[in-house]
């Protein structure tokens, strides 16, 4: 039981500093594209990087513990998150365009389904 309660407190924390990781990105591309007038590409890149060294750092010294060879574990956790962002855009774009569903709940659903599948992935590689 006690093995069980730690890997609910795992999950839900990477789910919170996924969140304030999102809250972070969409602030960084707000501030950049729409107050600051950077090219929305170059701000989405910038705002991206932000929100996953967040998560990251977050994650690696709160969350797993694990900060040992940062440089690596860095670019697994990045590749995971933008492989993440594909897997989500892609079922994102199936949902809604081939089975019609409302946009926002096709986007939850396909956050939902790429950040459990990072979640496994990092918790079972990057952060092992």
């Amino acid at each position: 039981m006690l093995n069980y309660l730690k890997r609910q407190k795992i999950f839900f924390t990477y789910v919170l500093i996924g969140t304030i990781a999102t809250i972070l990105d969409m602030s960084v591309l707000y501030l950049l594209s729409d107050l600051l007038h950077i090219n929305y590409i170059i701000s989405n890149c910038i705002s991206v990087f932000s929100g996953i060294s967040l998560s990251f750092f977050l994650n690696s010294r709160y969350n797993f513990k694990k900060t040992d060879r940062i440089g690596i574990k860095f670019i697994y956790f990045a590749s995971v998150c933008l492989i993440g962002m594909l897997v989500g855009s892609t079922i994102f774009i199936f949902l809604y365009e081939n089975l019609g569903i409302y946009k926002f709940i096709a986007k939850a659903i396909s956050v939902a389904i790429a950040g459990i599948l990072q979640f496994l992935f990092n918790k079972n590689v990057t952060f092992r």
